[in-house]
């Protein structure tokens, strides 16, 4: 269970109205699967004018469910449960939504019309399985909510004067049904207003010195201002209010941190949106980080336009081979140094003609490294016209952390190479 209120009434502060989240599975319970879809309900809900108090994970045990349906829709508008849909024995929603609201189930003819219907356009000459006939079965007097991407509709009923939703645990599946329900709103809940919403990015800057350049700025209300690391690299506030108040605070916020702002909301589509301005281009040159930095690039729309090359040169051979590196610096400073990673990006830009390379040499681990150079270290590399930056970073955790967080470390240093970030 994540965060829960410790009750179930509004807080007095709260003039919006309530919603609540559900995340069905003993998959979630178990840790086998991360619960994505909680977030990305949280935040379309409270970007649609709702106040979300608070999210919980309930296995699949029939009994459970109704016991958390019956708790969340106590004092709120609107409940969103996800998964559970599915075709097997133990997707138990559809059969706890019924006895929560008191009905019996039914099977619809649509929902069976929708579940051959996507069979025979996806799975062209199987029959369908008699057990997916479950994702039929609807209590009596709910809503069918389409599903446009997989064979479990969704559904919406009431328990008592709040709406309850269930949708399919696939993220991508509840996303587009999610999107369908939010243009309901003004008829589930009357007389929404969605707040005004604004965000100010940064990096360079942790979050403690940030903190002390911003004395006051952080507040509960008029408006809500809140502060979110994020691992790729750069820091989010955020203002939530009136159209005045959030245009205020974010000036503000903005004078008090000029040095360390980004245009877009993260380093990837900073770069991405710099150097597209000003017709630059960008290569990369990995070796610990496998990759990364380039998809992180590759993550933002328009990166075509930008990113030249990116190569992977993993062994020392091929530093030396693709990219320039002098087999005796790799001998004297050793594969993970400074000296490596700066030949490294001259060497990348070199070949690649791009307007700033960056290049990462390091240990990801889990297992190498010594005293002198403990696993988790990273070398990062930018190189421009007017010259070459390297920055040395420490970073605890997993394989794939130290990977993802090295490849974000590269593309700031990219940025201040390009910028003079301080």
């Amino acid at each position: 269970m994540r965060k829960a209120a410790s009750s179930l009434q509004p807080p007095a502060s709260s003039l919006r109205p309530l919603a609540r989240i559900l995340a069905i599975g003993d998959e979630l319970l178990l840790g086998r699967t991360i619960d994505s879809n909680s977030a990305h309900i949280a935040q379309r809900l409270s970007d649609a004018g709702l106040t979300v108090d608070y999210a919980r994970t309930v296995g699949d045990s029939e009994a459970a469910i109704i016991a958390a349906m019956r708790t969340a829709t106590r004092g709120a508008a609107l409940v969103v449960c996800s998964g559970g849909l599915g075709p097997t024995e133990d997707d138990r929603t559809r059969h706890a939504l019924a006895r929560s609201m008191g009905v019996r189930l039914a099977e619809r003819l649509a929902a069976w019309e929708h579940v051959t219907a996507w069979y025979a356009a996806h799975r062209p000459g199987v029959a369908v399985p008699e057990v997916n006939r479950r994702q039929a079965l609807f209590p009596v007097g709910t809503e069918i909510l389409d599903n446009d991407r997989g064979t479990a509709p969704g559904m919406l009923g009431r328990i008592g004067g709040c709406w309850i939703t269930c949708m399919p645990g696939v993220p991508h599946e509840m996303h587009a049904m999610l999107d369908r329900l939010l243009g309901q709103l003004p008829r589930l809940v009357p007389g929404l207003a969605a707040p005004t919403v604004g965000e100010v990015w940064f990096a360079g800057l942790g979050e403690s010195a940030a903190q002390e350049r911003i004395p006051g700025l952080l507040s509960e209300r008029d408006p809500l201002v809140g502060i979110t690391v994020s691992e790729l690299g750069h820091i989010t506030l955020r203002a939530v209010g009136t159209p005045l108040q959030v245009r205020t605070r974010l000036r503000q916020l903005r004078a008090a941190l000029k040095p360390w702002l980004l245009p877009r909301a993260g380093l990837a589509a900073s770069l991405v949106h710099r150097l597209a301005t000003e017709d630059g281009t960008i290569a990369c040159a990995e070796s610990c980080t496998a990759g990364h930095a380039a998809a992180q690039i590759l993550a933002i729309p328009g990166a075509s336009a930008v990113l030249r090359e990116s190569l992977v040169a993993y062994h020392a051979e091929i530093k030396t081979r693709r990219l320039g590196v002098p087999a005796r610096l790799i001998a004297q400073h050793g594969v993970v140094s400074e000296a490596v990673a700066r030949r490294m990006a001259e060497g990348m830009r070199t070949r690649s003609g791009a307007t700033v390379a960056v290049a990462t040499t390091g240990l990801a681990g889990p297992d190498g490294g010594s005293a002198e150079v403990p696993v988790g270290t990273v070398w990062t590399a930018a190189s421009t016209a007017t010259g070459t930056i390297a920055r040395r970073v420490r970073i605890k955790g997993t394989r794939e952390r130290v990977q993802r967080r090295a490849a974000a470390e590269a593309l700031y240093t990219a940025w201040v190479a390009l910028t003079g970030t301080p």
